[in-house]
């Protein structure tokens, strides 16, 4: 666990305060503090307490805020927030370009959550852009499990012109043989002649068996 941000006189003075003081002058008073001095105040504040002012700040400043704030310091908070607010800062995270913050973020959540914020980016180059930053792509690949095979093979195609094509390819490597095939039956052939061979290193001689003629002939003709 990282360690907590040390408060100055003023902000030490400010949190004692903030219990006695109407929820909108609490917003009032965190955002003139601006972003930075907001996320070394928010640690010490009670969890219930965070959630509340998170709720009621615009989603622009709350975003500003994770920029300089560790999820960690404030996880029993986050996770009490609604899925629909995790979304909505993750959107406005993706409009300043903050995709490893979001990704950060990202990790605290299920994968359920995960799948549930994918759906709602809705927008496959931010989705790369924040797994670019994901350390645990195996939490990506539990929440992309049921995707459509069409979405995968779009994600794999943007990948892949993001020059990112071996995070796609430990995302689908943690997908069953099954369906790592049915995406590789649906890419492009370009696409399938570079990805092909790094999943065949990490998930083996059993992907080959899955693979259909066609799909085999395709590469091979892309090789020669």
């Amino acid at each position: 666990m990282p360690k907590l941000p040390s408060l100055s006189v003023g902000l030490r003075l400010l949190l004692a305060s903030q219990a006695m003081a109407p929820l909108a002058v609490k917003v009032g008073m965190v955002q003139q503090l601006g972003a930075q001095k907001a996320a070394q105040l928010a640690p010490h504040m009670p969890p219930g307490q965070l959630r509340e002012l998170i709720m009621a700040m615009p989603i622009e400043f709350a975003a500003e805020v994770t920029v300089h704030l560790d999820p960690r310091l404030i996880l029993d908070a986050y996770l009490s927030l609604p899925d629909s607010l995790h979304l909505e800062v993750a959107r406005q995270l993706c409009v300043i370009g903050e995709f490893a913050t979001a990704a950060r973020y990202a990790e605290c959540l299920s994968a359920k959550q995960i799948k549930l914020l994918i759906y709602g980016i809705n927008d496959v180059e931010h989705v790369l852009q924040i797994a670019r930053h994901i350390v645990n792509l195996s939490l990506i690949s539990a929440s992309v499990h049921s995707f459509s095979t069409g979405y995968l093979c779009r994600l794999t195609e943007a990948a892949l012109a993001d020059r990112n094509l071996p995070v796609s390819a430990q995302v689908l490597s943690g997908l069953s043989l099954a369906r790592q095939a049915d995406v590789c039956a649906g890419l492009q052939p370009e696409t399938l002649r570079q990805l092909l061979p790094m999943l065949l290193l990490i998930s083996g001689e059993g992907l080959r068996e899955q693979l259909s003629e066609t799909v085999l002939e395709r590469f091979e003709q892309q090789l020669a």
